[in-house]
């Protein structure tokens, strides 16, 4: 091949068209032969800078080998093209261990770890609050804590849903930093598809739906950890359900009152005069006619020593104590009655029962007769007031006339007892027995007990009926005889206004039931006056139930948030540590997502040529497919399959994911051997 003549200086045709300066042969090569015209000037500070590139007059081939060999200058048909040195620096692997790569702040691990542990700490917290919450049921409150509306309503509710949108804030970030690493470390993990690196966003789509692409394309890890995040969004209602302000039914330390009776026999004026009776016998006929119902410190068949009510610590509650109390059975029972007639009108009826015989004549004086007697003499030895009584009635509404009779033979006992007491009605709610009272007892509550079971009544109860009188006046005998009526009178009534009136009372025999309601109530009252003294110096100790408002916290809502928390801190920990283990390689000098950053790994490389002048994401699809990229890691420049260099790009190991390390390698994608470096060279 014939030589080109040595090129001489001469005045050539600047670009603008104008004569002059010096030009060579290379001056008069067509556009595409010559050097291009660059200012090495202006990249000095990029040559010398610490950032990842090629110099950018690198030529087109290996990074140590020249495009073409120095030109011959005897020859002046190739482009001559300026000698330029490649700088190592901008090499990645030519001191990569020493340089610091860029890690996105929620991935790092003095930002995770202390975020996890919290986590965990707070859930362990939340169970042991929990614990306490209900040993103690619930926290007090204040009257304004107390409401469903307000300020002070918040104050204890919006602090842990404040915690919950933080936390959950702080994962949504570490998710968004996952999604946004996934395509650099699919690259780096090389032979990656566009669809799953460069053309890939998990930003864009909705969590609700994106983790379904991500299992799709085997990014486990995005998948993962984008689940954790929706899974967190229960965080926020599971906190605000977390306090509640519950009625508690809840007692304060013991307190003492005063006890206001000790067991003893009281004879006082109203014993003496008999008021006291009149007056209980009044009770207990209004209570079986309207229905009154018991009054305080009596309950069924027992009269309990009285006690101070201390309203002052609650208006509604219960309270407990440890008391005395005199337990009376009337012990009444159906008579056998035999009805004879005398006379005309007159009958006369014998009323038998335990070998006890009491008789009464009637004449049709009046369609119905009752009335009270005592069985004299039916125990020996025994005063007539501590005698059996009958309550007798006769009707002659029936055919023939009738006549039944109830014996009772009341009997007392003292009892130490467990009561409670409902605070607004004073009334006894219910009443148990913890041991009996007799003359060894030491409970300072029955220090005057002795006359109860010991002389004068030695065990006995008054029958209410018989008195023992000494020169009573008129008005006394008066009381006695409207007691005697008032008893009786009281069970004819109620009889009479009962279903079937008082012939089916009659046929039914059911006197003896409303006898013993009566007389049991009759008997309690006269106990209260009769059986207890007036006492100011013994104290008892009461506890008071009451209903208080209580900060709670809720159970089911307590354990999911828990359960909850658990899940997202282990899980989320474990994602972070595997993400880190993939991105091992990944050696980013910088925060990717900007524009600059994307020039500075796609620029001057085979890609740019590819995707030079498209801009739509139908020509990126079409132009990208079928070809396979990764990421050098010493360079951090992408690189294309058939790309100069793509083969000797060192790569890590087949990538990552959760799943390998329990076993269950993911499918790698389809490799396919690099072509060698297309280097030009010298025409022969």
């Amino acid at each position: 091949m014939p030589t080109s003549p040595n090129p001489v200086p001469s005045q050539g045709v600047d670009e603008n068209g104008q004569t002059g300066g010096d030009a060579t042969y290379s001056s008069l090569l067509p556009a595409g032969a010559r050097s291009p015209a660059i200012r090495l000037e202006s990249y000095q500070e990029d040559m010398t800078s610490p950032r990842v590139g090629f110099n950018l007059n690198t030529p087109p081939g290996s990074p140590t080998q020249k495009l073409l060999d120095k030109a011959d200058e005897s020859n002046g048909q190739f482009a001559n093209y300026k000698e330029q040195l490649w700088d190592d620096k901008n090499v990645l692997g030519h001191d990569h261990k020493n340089t610091r790569a860029w890690t996105p702040v929620p991935l790092r691990i003095r930002f995770w770890l202390p975020l996890v542990i919290f986590m965990i700490l707070l859930a362990i917290g939340l169970e042991i609050a929990l614990h306490f919450s209900n040993k103690q049921m619930g926290w007090q409150t204040f009257g304004a804590w107390t409401t469903d509306s307000g300020v002070m309503h918040f104050v204890y509710t919006l602090p842990p849903v404040i915690v919950a949108m933080t936390l959950l804030a702080l994962w949504t970030w570490i998710d968004i930093e996952i999604k946004k690493m996934q395509p650099y470390i699919d690259l780096v993990h090389g032979d990656s598809p566009p669809q799953r690196s460069l053309l890939l966003d998990y930003t864009r789509t909705n969590n609700f739906f994106v983790w379904i692409s991500a299992f799709w394309n085997q990014h486990y890890m995005v998948a993962v950890a984008t689940l954790l995040v929706l899974l967190g969004l229960v965080f926020q209602p599971l906190a605000a359900a977390m306090f509640t302000v519950r009625d508690t039914f809840l007692a304060p330390p013991t307190v003492n009152v005063t006890n206001l009776g000790l067991l003893g026999l009281n004879q006082d004026d109203s014993f003496n005069d008999l008021t006291s009776f009149l007056s209980a016998a009044g009770y207990a006929s209004s209570s079986i006619l309207y229905n009154i119902g018991s009054p305080p410190f009596i309950y069924d068949v027992y009269t309990v020593a009285p006690f101070q009510i201390p309203t002052d610590m609650a208006t509604n509650g219960t309270i407990l104590a440890n008391t005395t109390a005199v337990k009376t059975d009337p012990n009444c029972h159906l008579t056998t009655t035999v009805s004879t007639p005398v006379g005309q009108t007159g009958w006369q009826n014998n009323a038998t029962y335990n070998g006890c015989t009491f008789s009464y004549s009637v004449n049709q004086s009046t369609p119905h007769l009752f009335g009270s007697n005592v069985f004299e003499g039916c125990i020996p030895n025994v005063p007539s007031w501590f005698q059996p009584i009958v309550l007798w009635f006769f009707t002659y509404d029936t055919s023939p006339p009738q006549g039944s009779a109830t014996y009772c033979y009341p009997s007392i006992s003292l009892w130490n007892v467990a009561v409670t007491v409902d605070i607004a009605s004073n009334n006894l709610t219910s009443v148990q027995e913890i041991s009996p009272i007799n003359s060894s007892s030491n409970s300072p509550l029955a220090s005057l007990s002795g006359n109860l079971t010991g002389a004068p009544l030695n065990g006995h109860a008054y029958n209410g009926i018989q008195f023992n009188l000494t020169n009573p006046d008129q008005f006394v005998l008066a009381r006695q005889s409207a007691v005697a009526l008032q008893l009786p009178s009281s069970i004819q009534q109620v009889a009479a206004s009962s279903p079937g009136g008082l012939t089916a009372a009659f046929s039914t025999n059911s006197f003896t039931g409303m006898a013993v309601q009566v007389y049991t109530l009759y008997l309690n009252l006269v106990a209260k006056s009769v059986y207890f003294l007036p006492s100011t110096d013994e104290n008892i100790p009461v506890q008071v139930w009451s209903i208080h408002k209580r900060l709670w916290l809720s159970d089911v809502a307590v354990h999911i948030e828990a359960v909850a928390l658990l899940a997202v801190a282990l899980i989320g920990g474990y994602i972070q540590l595997l993400h880190r283990h993939n991105r091992r390689e990944l050696h980013l000098l910088h925060e990717p997502g900007t524009i600059a950053s994307a020039v500075s790994i796609g620029a001057q490389t085979d890609l740019a040529n590819l995707l030079d002048g498209r801009q739509q994401e139908d020509d990126f699809i079409r132009t990208l497919q079928n070809k396979k990229f990764r990421i050098d890691p010493r360079t951090m420049k992408i690189i294309m399959q058939g790309e100069a260099g793509y083969d000797s790009a060192a790569s890590p190991n087949a990538r990552q994911s959760m799943f390998d390390s329990l076993g269950l390698s993911s499918r790698r994608f389809s490799s396919l051997n690099g072509r060698t470096p297309r280097t030009p060279t010298s025409p022969a």
